[in-house]
């Protein structure tokens, strides 16, 4: 299993959520990395994570999907989620999204986000077109230290 792991069960009792969250300081940019099962507890999971550093400089954050293996979200929840504000409106957003039923429901979310009025944002199909747009390489991220 890769480092800087964050698990989080916002429910006692079920399996916990589990994704990676790597981050290049001097860049301000974050690396989010969903590994097999994406369901909606997953985003529960990482909205936690934000709110935790509520506080802290805004980032440009790829959101690496390359690692789900199966994807249990509801068009409802995606829906839900479009019309959320963005978090950081002048910081980037890019998906990294090959598998092509789950490209749908970004691209959906990514939709409901320009129809609220948010910056759409970019889907891409592998994690170093998401690097290259910032021109940014793996070696620049380390893992972020949780305290939990």
């Amino acid at each position: 299993m890769p480092c800087g792991l964050w698990p989080y069960d916002p429910y006692e009792g079920r399996l916990p959520i589990v994704f990676a969250i790597e981050t290049c300081e001097e860049r301000k940019i974050g690396l989010v990395r969903f590994y097999g099962e994406l369901t909606e507890a997953d985003f529960e999971g990482l909205d936690v994570a934000a709110r935790a550093v509520k506080d802290a400089p805004a980032y440009d954050v790829i959101y690496d999907m390359s690692g789900v293996e199966d994807e249990h979200l509801a068009v409802d929840f995606v829906s839900k989620r479009g019309k959320l504000p963005q978090a950081n409106p002048s910081r980037q957003r890019l998906y990294v999204v090959p598998q092509d039923d789950l490209k749908l429901l970004v691209r959906l979310y990514a939709a409901y986000q320009a129809s609220a009025g948010w910056v759409e944002p970019v889907v891409v199909g592998t994690l170093q077109e998401a690097l290259d747009r910032l021109q940014i390489g793996p070696s620049d991220f380390k893992p972020y230290p949780f305290e939990r």
